[in-house]
C-alpha cells in the first residue's frame, strides 16, 4: 500500500524546518516529489541499488567521523543521525526515478545480498522505502529540533495524514478521529513526560560525574568524619598562564565561600546576589573599581549551566570572557553561563580581596554541638583579647603541630564530633579538617571567619608551559576579616601537596598526562569548515558519479510508467487467487478471508489461501514449485466454479 501524495515532501520539509536545514530540505523535497510529473526513469538493477546504498551507508560513516573528530564522539554521532534524511535520500531517489519504482530488499543489506549469494533459490522482495524514509524525517527532527514547540504538532501532522490515507476501507471516520485524538493525547504526556525523565536523569548523572569538581554556591559537602582514605583523582580542571611572578602571588584560586556550618556541611546563608553587566564589547567584566597588576590566563573546564569561576582572591576583571551572564555571590562566588567542555579567560588581580559582602551574624556562630570544643580552646590559647593579627598567628601555630592525613582509621568515640576528635584526639587530617577547625577556633575567639573552597596552583608542566590544575588539588582554607577586609589564612600543614604527589602519582601519569595533552589540544583546534569551494567540489563529483552510474539507463522517457503518482503496486498483486475469489459470492462486511472462504466453501480453498497468504505476505515469499502449485489451485478452482 503507497503512501499518501506529497507526504514525503511535507516530512523532508518538516525535518529541514526542525534541524535548521531548510536549504537542503527544499530542493530535496522538491526532487523527491518530481516523478509525479517527470516522465524520466531509469533502469536500475539489483546491482545498481546495491552500489547506491553502500555509498550511502559510507558517505554516513565518513560525516560521523568529521562529526565527532570535531565534536566530540557523542555530539557526532547525534549530528551523523540529524544528516540521515539527506544522506539516505539517494535510496529513495533511486527507487522512486528507477522504472520498476520499488527496491530488492537485498539491496539495503550486504548481509542479505551474500546469503542469496549462498543461496540463489532464496526469494528476494520488493520493498517501497518511502515510509521508513518518513519515519527517519521525523526521528532526525526530533534529534537536533531548533523549533522544539512545533515538533510534537508537526509529527501528529505527518502522522495523521499517513495513517488515514491508509486506514481500512471499513473504518469510519468518525470512528477513526477520537481513537487517533486518544492516541495523541497519549503520546503528548509521553512526550512531556520523557523531557522531563531525560533531564532528571541527565542532571543526575552530571551530578555523580562533576559532584566533587563543582562548585555550589549554596553548600559544599565536606567529607569530614569519613573513614578510609579519601580518594583523589587526576583528570585536569583548569590550566593556568602566566608570568612566574604572577603565579607566586597567588598560589590559591577561589571558588566559593561558605558561613554556616551544619553537621558536615557548609552551606552560604542570607548573602545577597548581583548580575554583573559586561564592559564595551561584552566579553570584559569588572569585579572590582581597581586597577590589577596582575594578571592570569585560565582555562577552566566548564560546568552544566553554569560555571563557578577559579579566580585569584583580588580578582579585579575578567577580559575574553564570552559569557551571556555573570552573576557575583556575597560570599565571593562568581558564576558564569557559558557554553563550550572549556572556558578560557584573562583574570586581572591584585592583593586586596574586595566586592565582598562584610561580615554578618552567620560569620560568627559556631555550631551547637561544636561550641564547647571550641571555646575552651580558645580560651586555653588566649586567644580572645588578642589583636585579630597575633590571634590569626597562633592559630597557625597550633595547627602547625598537627599532621596532615588523607588516611582516617575509625569513627570518632561516641558523643564526640569528628571535628572535635580531630582537635582533641587525633589532630590529624585533610585540609577541610584544617579549614573548619580554623574557622570555628577563630570565630571562638570572637574573629569573623569564613570557609573558603577552591584549588591551589602548584603543579608546572614543561610540556604545556602551564600550571595544571587536577581534581586532587582542591583545597580548603579560611577567611578572616582584619582590618576591614577579607584575608586568606591556610592552616594546613605547607608538606600536604608534597605526601599528595608522592602517594598520589602513579608511575604512568606522564603517559597519561601527554594523552590528556593530546586531547585538549585537539578540542582547541579550530573546527574543520568545508568552504563553498569544497562544497562546489563535492556536488561536481556526485554529479559525475551519478552519471557514471545512469549512464544507458534511461528508459520510458515518452510515457510515464504505470504507478507514477497514482497507487503502487504491492507484493503478491498479481496472485490468481484474486480471479479466484471474484467468481464466489460476496463477503459481508467485517468478515475476515478465512472466515468467508470457511462459510461459502469449506475446506475447499484452504490449501490455495495459506499459498496466496505467505505469497502475499512472507518477507521470504514462496519457492517456484509453490507458486506454480498456487497457480494450478487457483485456475482449477476457477475453471470449476465457472
Amino acid at each position: 500500500m503507497s503512501l499518501p501524495p506529497f507526504l514525503v515532501g511535507a516530512a523532508t520539509l518538516f525535518w529541514g524546518w526542525q534541524s535548521g536545514n531548510l536549504a537542503v530540505a527544499v530542493p530535496l523535497a522538491v526532487l523527491l516529489e518530481a516523478p509525479r510529473w517527470l516522465r524520466l526513469r531509469f533502469a536500475l538493477d539489483a546491482t545498481d541499488y546495491a552500489r547506491i546504498a553502500d555509498l550511502c551507508t559510507v558517505f554516513f560513516v565518513g560525516l560521523a567521523v568529521v562529526l565527532a573528530a570535531n565534536r566530540g564522539l557523542p555530539h557526532g554521532v547525534i549530528g551523523a543521525f540529524q544528516w540521515l534524511p539527506a544522506v539516505l535520500a539517494p535510496i529513495l531517489l533511486a527507487q522512486r526515478f528507477g522504472a520498476g519504482d520499488r527496491v530488492p530488499f537485498t539491496a539495503l543489506f550486504r548481509y542479505l545480498r551474500k546469503q542469496k549469494q549462498r543461496n540463489p533459490a532464496l526469494h528476494v522482495p520488493l520493498v517501497d522505502t518511502a515510509g521508513v524514509y518518513v519515519a527517519l524525517c521525523a526521528i532526525a527532527a526530533g534529534v537536533g529540533n531548533a523549533q522544539p514547540g512545533g515538533y510534537y504538532a508537526g509529527a501528529l501532522l505527518l502522522a495523521a495524514w499517513g495513517l488515514y490515507a491508509l486506514r481500512p476501507a471499513h473504518a469510519r471516520l468518525a470512528a477513526w478521529l477520537p481513537m487517533f485524538a486518544a492516541a495523541a493525547a497519549l503520546g503528548y504526556a509521553a512526550h512531556l513526560g520523557m523531557a522531563e525523565l531525560q533531564q532528571w536523569v541527565g542532571g543526575l548523572i552530571a551530578e555523580w560525574h562533576m559532584r566533587r569538581l563543582e562548585s555550589d554556591p549554596s553548600r559544599s559537602i565536606t567529607d569530614i568524619g569519613a573513614v578510609g582514605r579519601l580518594k583523589q583523582r587526576d583528570f585536569i580542571v583548569a590550566r593556568i598562564y602566566g608570568a612566574p611572578r604572577d603565579i607566586e602571588r597567588t598560589r590559591l584560586l577561589h571558588r566559593a565561600s561558605y558561613n554556616a556550618y551544619v553537621e558536615t556541611i557548609w552551606v552560604g546563608r542570607r548573602t545577597s546576589h548581583a548580575d554583573l553587566q559586561p564592559d564595551e564589547g561584552g566579553a570584559t567584566w569588572t569585579l572590582a573599581q581597581a586597577a590589577g597588576d596582575g594578571r592570569l590566563t585560565i582555562v577552566q573546564r566548564g560546568e552544566r549551566r553554569r560555571t563557578a569561576l577559579a579566580l585569584p582572591p583580588g580578582a579585579t576583571r575578567l577580559t575574553g570572557l564570552a559569557a551571556t551572564a555573570v552573576r557575583r555571590s556575597g560570599l565571593g562566588v562568581f558564576q558564569a553561563a557559558v557554553d563550550g567542555d572549556w572556558i578560557q579567560y584573562g583574570a586581572e588581580f591584585d592583593d586586596a580581596i574586595r566586592n565582598y559582602d562584610p561580615p554578618a551574624t552567620d560569620d560568627d556562630a559556631l555550631p551547637a554541638r561544636e561550641r564547647a570544643t571550641f571555646e575552651r580552646i580558645a580560651a586555653e590559647l588566649g586567644l580572645r583579647g588578642l589583636p585579630r593579627a597575633q590571634a590569626m598567628q597562633r592559630v597557625m601555630r597550633h595547627f602547625a603541630g598537627f599532621r596532615y592525613s588523607l588516611w582516617r582509621d575509625a569513627s570518632p568515640p561516641q558523643g564526640t564530633t569528628a571535628l572535635a576528635d580531630f582537635m582533641t584526639r587525633t589532630q590529624s587530617g585533610h585540609c577541610e579538617y584544617f579549614a573548619a577547625a580554623a574557622t570555628l577556633l577563630l570565630r571562638a575567639a570572637g574573629i569573623p571567619a569564613r570557609y573558603a573552597t577552591g584549588y591551589a596552583i602548584v603543579e608546572h608542566s614543561d610540556l604545556e608551559q602551564a600550571y595544571l590544575v587536577r581534581a586532587r588539588h582542591a583545597h580548603a582554607w579560611t577567611r578572616v576579616w582584619l582590618d576591614g577586609r577579607w584575608v586568606d589564612l591556610d592552616p594546613t600543614p605547607p608538606d600536604w601537596l608534597g605526601l599528595e604527589t608522592q602517594r598520589l602519582a602513579p608511575a604512568w601519569e606522564r603517559i597519561a598526562d601527554y594523552l590528556r595533552w593530546a586531547s585538549y589540544r585537539w578540542e582547541q583546534r579550530e573546527e574543520l569548515q568545508a568552504g563553498d569551494a569544497w562544497w562546489g567540489v563535492l556536488a561536481l563529483l556526485l554529479a559525475i558519479l551519478a552519471w557514471r552510474l545512469l549512464k544507458g539507463k534511461r528508459v520510458a522517457r515518452g510515457e510515464a510508467p504505470a504507478g507514477a503518482g497514482a497507487a503502487r503496486e504491492f507484493p503478491g498483486a498479481d496472485s490468481e487467487f484474486y480471479e479466484l475469489v471474484k467468481a464466489l459470492p460476496p463477503r459481508e462486511a467485517g468478515e475476515t478471508l478465512a472466515t468467508w472462504l470457511a462459510r461459502v466453501a469449506p475446506a475447499r480453498f484452504d490449501e490455495a489461501l495459506r499459498l496466496h497468504q505467505r505469497y502475499r505476505f512472507d518477507p521470504a515469499g514462496i519457492s517456484d514449485p509453490e507458486r506454480a502449485r498456487l497457480r494450478e489451485l487457483c485456475r482449477t478452482g476457477a475453471a470449476s466454479l465457472a
